[in-house]
This record gives structure tokens, C-alpha cells and sequence, in this order.
């Protein structure tokens, strides 16, 4: 590979280093000043999944060597599998627990449907 296009990547990887350190910290900050447990939830599963990847990319860009990619290639598998799975458990436990009441029902309110159980279905009557 040339001199430049060393120097390009280079560059280019310190953008997305930064890139991915900024939705880590945004995500950090989302779990701590979110309100409700969902929030934080969402907080530190999605920005946070897509800053590692950055970083890890941004990385890559930097050293430029095979290992490197072999390493943050795993990694991102491996963050990519246990994210959903930690958030998923997380949720669980707290719905077994008690501290999220009817969550289900705020998206379908949201949404303007009928919540199954609770509302009457809509009759539709043709004329």
C-alpha cells in the first residue's frame, strides 16, 4: 500500500475513532440521565453496539494489519451476540419484578390500536 493511502486511512480512521467515541458517550449519558428503565435500556444496547463498531473500525483504519482485523472482527461478533441478549435479560428480569407495567399497552396507545384484552374490538358494519 503507498504512503497515501496509509496517510488517508490513517486520517480516516481518527474520524471514525472519534465518531464511535461520541455515541459511547452519548449512550453512557443516556443511561445515566433517562428517566425510565426501558430508556435506559435502549441507551445502553443501540448507540452504545454502534459506537463499539465504530471504534473497532476506526481502529482497523489505523493499524492497518490483519490481526487487527481478525481481533475487532471477533469482538464485533461477540458484542453483537451478547448485547441483545443482556438487554433481553434485563428486561425480563424486570417485568418479573414488577417495575414495568404495561409497556406493552403505551405502544399500542401510542400507536392508536386497540390493546388486546383490555379494549372491545372495532365493529365494522358495512351500510
Amino acid at each position: 500500500m503507498s504512503e497515501t493511502w496509509s496517510t488517508v486511512l490513517t486520517y480516516l480512521g481518527v474520524a471514525i475513532l472519534t465518531l464511535g467515541s461520541a455515541m459511547t458517550l452519548i449512550a453512557a449519558i443516556g443511561v445515566v440521565k433517562l428517566p425510565t428503565l426501558l430508556q435506559r435500556q435502549h441507551a445502553a444496547t443501540k448507540p452504545q453496539l454502534t459506537g463499539f463498531i465504530l471504534t473497532c473500525l476506526g481502529l482497523v483504519a489505523i493499524r492497518q494489519t490483519w490481526s487487527w482485523l481478525t481481533v475487532v472482527m471477533l469482538a464485533i461478533v461477540l458484542q453483537t451476540i451478547t448485547a441483545p441478549i443482556g438487554a433481553h435479560l434485563i428486561g425480563r428480569t424486570a417485568k418479573q419484578r414488577g417495575e414495568i407495567k404495561d409497556a406493552g399497552e403505551t405502544v399500542y396507545r401510542h400507536l392508536h390500536l386497540p390493546v388486546p384484552g383490555k379494549d372491545a374490538p372495532a365493529v365494522i358494519r358495512d351500510s
